[in-house]
């Protein structure tokens, strides 16, 4: 029982030392020098050569700038797995997982983007010298047939829910312009344009660039983007499609000072694509819109 104890203050004693060691709090080295610290464990297949890895991966700079965020576009970050290319580098971090896994890892930027990455040089925003901080979460390890599977099962998935959106889009516009008093008939092109404060200013047309404050919203009333919450409004050539089809059409109709709301069907927004995880095929957009400018 001694022994035994004794045992277990040295394997304590031996953990203690490793963490307070690594010049990153919280975190132990291997023998190439990554630093890791894993926050979940599971118990699923680990990687292996030639199988694809799906996993959610935010990796950013030393000085905590993000530099790439799976999350951002709805779906899974998958590559080939490999084996390492150099001692200490992320496949073999990645390696040290298995499906479940949810890790920190901490590696050398430079051979990062000199080797794995295969760039010339360092970005100029990273230093020589420096370290990447990785946030990887495992979710699976396939064969390339299985994920070619995979991902014609979320095709068919993603049609029929695009399917149904579409269907149920002109009843939740009814219902939306019912809850909020709005009679005011819909442009030629499906635009509803609710003028809530005459511009006394120059007018806005096609070729000039303005400057638009706004705040924008599905019919649900969730907001998804706001000019107003960054302080900044935003500027753009109107009239040539830098922006979506109705920014340009209700824009088009404003003078400076004015205020307006855009309400704008799906194809004249962002259609059966959607816009990211934020906005879902076949939504009707409400824009709350102000004229800063014109030039």
């Amino acid at each position: 029982m001694k022994n035994l104890r004794s045992l277990v203050i040295l394997t304590l004693a031996i953990f203690v030392a490793a963490c307070s060691n690594s010049p990153h709090k919280g975190f132990k080295e291997n023998d190439n020098g990554i630093f890791y610290r894993f926050h979940e464990k599971g118990n699923g297949e680990k990687p292996e050569e030639g199988k694809l890895v799906s996993m959610i991966m935010v990796y950013s700079d030393s000085k905590g700038n993000t530099l790439l965020d799976s999350r951002e576009g709805g779906v899974p970050f998958v590559l080939e797995f490999i084996q390492p290319e150099y001692p200490g580098d992320i496949y073999e971090a990645i390696g040290m997982m298995s499906v479940g896994d949810s890790a920190s890892f901490i590696i050398d930027a430079e051979q990062f983007f000199t080797t794995t990455a295969q760039m010339p040089m360092l970005p100029e925003s990273i230093e020589s010298g420096s370290h990447l901080n990785f946030d990887i979460k495992l979710l699976d390890v396939l064969t390339e047939e299985e994920y070619m599977e995979e991902q014609k099962r979320l095709a068919e998935e993603t049609m029929r829910a695009n399917e149904a959106r579409a269907g149920a889009e002109e009843g939740l516009l009814q219902n939306f312009l019912t809850e909020n008093n709005i009679t005011i008939p819909a442009r030629e092109s499906g635009l509803i344009y609710v003028e809530r404060e005459k511009g006394t200013g120059v007018k806005a047309e096609s070729g000039k660039t303005v400057s638009v404050h706004y705040e924008g919203r599905l019919l649900d009333g969730t907001v998804f983007d706001s000019s107003l919450e960054r302080g900044e409004p935003i500027e753009f050539p109107l009239g040539v499609g830098y922006v979506i089809p109705g920014w340009d059409e209700g824009i088009s109709l404003m003078n400076v000072g004015g205020k307006a709301r855009l309400i704008i069907p799906s194809h004249l927004g962002y259609g059966e694509r959607g816009a990211g995880n934020q906005i879902p095929a076949y939504s009707t957009l409400v824009f709350d819109v102000e004229l800063v400018d014109v030039k």
